[in-house]
């Protein structure tokens, strides 16, 4: 989901996420200010916003009204101050868990082929 997109069809395709018909959205920033979607799990951001705020805004489409969740967010190593920055800012210290390695790929694919 994108601005590009018209009004009615992003409200059609908030509405059919909300009502579960699909489990994921792929949306750009359109969507992490100012909506309510309940039961969000997990928000994944490909890069960091340039500001704390929106870091806030984004992350926060997830662990609403007690839920907890989790936000993910890829940087490459020209980002490390800007993480630092958020971290600082927002007043958390993120997980760093690094891109997973052959062997974690090869164990998690073989859990859901014997699935």
């Amino acid at each position: 989901m994108h601005g590009d997109i018209a009004q009615n069809q992003r409200e059609v395709t908030l509405k059919r996420f909300k009502d579960k018909k699909f489990q994921v959205l792929v949306a750009t920033d359109v969507c992490s200010r100012g909506l309510d979607i309940p039961s969000v799990d997990l928000v994944v951001q490909i890069e960091p916003p340039a500001d704390p705020e929106t870091y806030i805004h984004r992350s926060g489409r997830t662990a609403r009204a007690g839920r907890s969740g989790i936000c993910i967010t890829f940087y490459t190593h020209r980002q490390v101050s800007l993480i630092q920055h958020i971290q600082s800012k927002v007043g958390v210290e993120f997980t760093k868990i690094g891109v997973p390695q052959p062997e974690q790929v090869i164990k998690a694919s073989s859990r859901d082929i014997v699935k």
